[in-house]
């Protein structure tokens, strides 16, 4: 039941975010914008994105190599299966498909193969706190934003510099403080249980265990790291997956020829993972549409809004038939059916955290 409300409510929320954003286009000036798009930056961009595929998994081998040596393809393999089940699948249960994926082409006990996983979605924070720091330097708004005219129905009043700047500063140290307890867990695991236990332990037993099964999980997940230096080289490589990122988005915004600062690839971005972090549709429909065309409403107020939408649907495809293709190709090669991975991990999804499963 719980698992059907998520679903409901994810779809609700993309159906209404793209109402709310295609709902007056004029689509014979998004059209033309397609059509005048500059086609040598569009591959620039397809291609950095298909870089970003190899950038990620170069960074997960560093988290995975070192206690059990897997090749190259296996994990982009992995990778790309879990990517195909984010996007056609409700419920966000990419990741877990993902472990499960590894898990049964390495026989690598699940739980292992999930702290794998965990770890080289956590080593991405060192990214989006590059990310955030950069808005937070370089992004300061001159002058209040107010929405384009087709959304002033919905909220009229104008968005505060000052008010854009207290955002910034406060998801930067969020992120920021995620960063500092991702090496905190790393240097003092037991600090961390013992203090768990003991601060959550006076308000409720019940959530003192709960927290302390999860840090028990976690922290022994982070054996797996075994050295600073795979960390720190994670960490590194992190920036450059997400300078993928930047670059891809610069490439689009040159594509359609839309003139902005250089650091308006950062600003969008980090609009983009604030709303593809929110429940939504499988595909991030919706959620995607309106981190890019937001983030360049926030850099550009008076930016064609129809020519902001046509950069917000040639992204989210450039990002979704890829994924389409090579997740299909690998589950080919790799003799599975995506339908079985989701049953798997919808089965351990709702029996919460089954450290005893061995989906191979």
């Amino acid at each position: 039941m719980k698992k059907k409300i998520q679903v409901i409510v994810g779809l609700l929320i993309g159906l209404f975010l793209m109402w709310f954003l295609f709902r007056d286009t004029q689509w014979g000036d998004v059209w033309a914008a397609f059509k005048n798009a500059d086609s040598r930056w569009l591959l620039v961009g397809l291609f950095v994105i298909l870089l970003g595929f190899v950038v990620r998994i170069w960074r997960w081998s560093y988290i995975v190599n070192p206690v059990t040596p897997v090749p190259f393809w296996r994990l982009f393999s992995a990778t790309q299966i879990g990517f195909l089940g984010n996007f056609v699948l409700p419920a966000r249960i990419g990741e877990v498909i993902r472990a499960l994926a590894l898990s049964r082409s390495q026989k690598i006990p699940f739980p292992q193969t999930m702290a794998y996983v965990a770890l080289d979605r956590l080593t991405d924070l060192f990214g989006l706190a590059a990310v955030f720091i950069l808005t937070l330097f370089f992004f300061y708004p001159q002058q209040d934003v107010y929405l384009p005219e087709e959304f002033r129905n919905l909220y009229a009043d104008p968005i505060s510099k000052d008010m854009l700047r207290k955002m910034v500063y406060t998801l930067t140290f969020a992120v920021i403080i995620g960063v500092l307890m991702l090496m905190i867990l790393f240097a003092k695991k037991e600090l961390i249980l013992s203090l768990s236990d003991k601060i959550l332990g006076l308000v409720s037993k019940k959530l003192a265990n709960f927290v302390h099964k999860i840090v028990v999980n976690f922290t022994a997940g982070m054996q797996i790291l075994t050295s600073y230096g795979n960390l720190a080289k994670s960490g590194g490589i992190s920036l450059l997956l997400w300078g993928t990122f930047a670059l891809s988005q610069m490439a689009m915004y040159k594509a359609f020829g839309i003139d902005l600062p250089w650091y308006a690839p950062f600003v969008v971005l980090s609009v983009l993972s604030i709303l593809i972090s929110i429940p939504g549709p499988p595909g991030f429909i919706g959620p995607f549409h309106a981190g890019i065309v937001g983030g360049l409403i926030l850099v550009s107020p008076e930016i064609n809004l129809n020519t902001a939408r046509a950069v917000a649907i040639v992204a989210h495809l450039y990002n979704l038939i890829p994924i389409l293709i090579i997740g299909v190709i690998c589950l080919f090669f790799e003799r599975i059916e995506l339908g079985e991975l989701s049953r798997k991990g919808e089965a351990i999804v709702a029996a919460g955290s089954e450290e005893d499963s061995n989906p191979s």
